[in-house]
């Protein structure tokens, strides 16, 4: 099975980003990884990720921009392939398999 690389770019958005990785952990399967790329937040955005523990990989940036961030996710990123989840979004259940299994096919 292919394995995912989740990329949650985020500035400031500790009051968010919380529901972002709620909804990536419930679409990862086992050798999938989480990477929260913190682009220099002043706010409690590193406690709020840290609470997730290890399933959640938390990787302070300087600040550049979400793209910049994205960057950085991308050079840190083990897996087969990359999803980008904005801090401020979250995901339907079953939409990870579904690209996956579709990827896998081609």
């Amino acid at each position: 099975m292919l394995t995912v690389s989740v990329i949650i770019p985020t500035y400031n958005r500790a009051h968010l980003v919380g529901r972002a990785i709620r909804s990536a952990l419930a679409n990862v399967e086992p050798g999938d990884e989480i990477l929260v790329i913190d682009d220099a937040s002043t706010d409690n955005t590193a406690a709020v990720v840290a609470a997730f523990g290890a399933p959640v990989r938390y990787i302070a940036a300087p600040h550049g921009g979400a793209g910049a961030a994205r960057n950085v996710g991308l050079a840190a990123a083990r897996g087969d392939l990359v999803a980008f989840l904005d801090s401020d979004d979250e995901w339907l259940p079953g939409k990870l398999r579904l690209q996956r299994s579709f990827l896998e096919q081609r």
